[in-house]
């Protein structure tokens, strides 16, 4: 896909934004120490309608941002044998140290590149690694919003491990892009749909992170979003 290509798909014909100049693969993301996680329980996992979502603004999302976007989702061994090439990011890379982070506490964390145009990094959760959390995570959704999850709900129940997952990956994510660069880092975590919603309500307590809740980027239907500024 060429970049003029990918312009024109996301921007009306009589537009006068010029693209263009963002597009450089992540060099200023780079630079200005700017990272973009966004999360779905559909990433490398063909169960919904936003797997087309994520998937056709991938490479778009690349061409921008480069090695400071990342794609994070549940591991789901039958999709992902097929859709993920697994290799593990470089030791320099500040998702490296997060994602050690994260193993050194017992979790499971897959990383890669999701085999779609762009080959956005990827990286995926093993939810049975944090199952025995189950009951603490659901315990702090109640004290802290009153929010309470059915406890024969397997769906839900799923959801509630995958956001605390991801918000504390985040969370170790930003200690780490600290000393990645002079800069301080600034962090946009985009949670889709309910599945992934969990995360942003973990993550308001980390003030530092921008966070955005989208119920569906569909053009005939309502849009509804949620933002928070840094």
């Amino acid at each position: 896909m060429s970049r003029d290509r990918s312009t024109r798909r996301f921007y009306r014909a009589e537009s006068t934004h010029d693209l263009l100049s963002y597009m450089d693969k992540g060099r200023a993301a780079s630079d200005e120490n700017r990272w973009t996680f966004e999360t779905a329980w559909e990433a490398a996992n063909k169960v919904g309608g936003i797997y087309t979502v994520i998937r056709s603004k991938a490479y778009v999302s690349t061409e921008e941002m480069g090695e400071n976007y990342c794609l994070l989702g549940p591991y789901k061994e039958h999709c992902a044998r097929t859709e993920v090439e697994e290799a593990e990011f470089p030791l320099s890379s500040p998702l490296s140290a997060a994602v050690t982070a994260m193993r050194n506490q017992g979790y499971k964390l897959h990383t890669g590149t999701w085999l779609v145009d762009g080959n956005p990094q990827i990286i995926l959760f093993d939810i049975g690694s944090a199952a025995w959390q189950l009951d603490s995570y659901k315990l702090e959704l109640w004290e802290t919003c009153n929010l309470g999850i059915p406890h024969l709900d397997v769906e839900a129940n799923d959801a509630v491990i995958l956001g605390f997952m991801v918000a504390q990956f985040i969370t170790e994510f930003r200690k780490a892009a600290e000393d990645y660069s002079d800069t301080p880092p600034r962090v946009v975590a985009h949670f889709h749909e309910w599945q992934a919603g969990t995360g942003l309500i973990v993550l308001r307590r980390e003030t530092s992170i921008a966070t955005a809740y989208d119920r569906s980027l569909s053009s005939d239907k309502k849009i509804d979003v949620e933002k928070r500024s840094w």
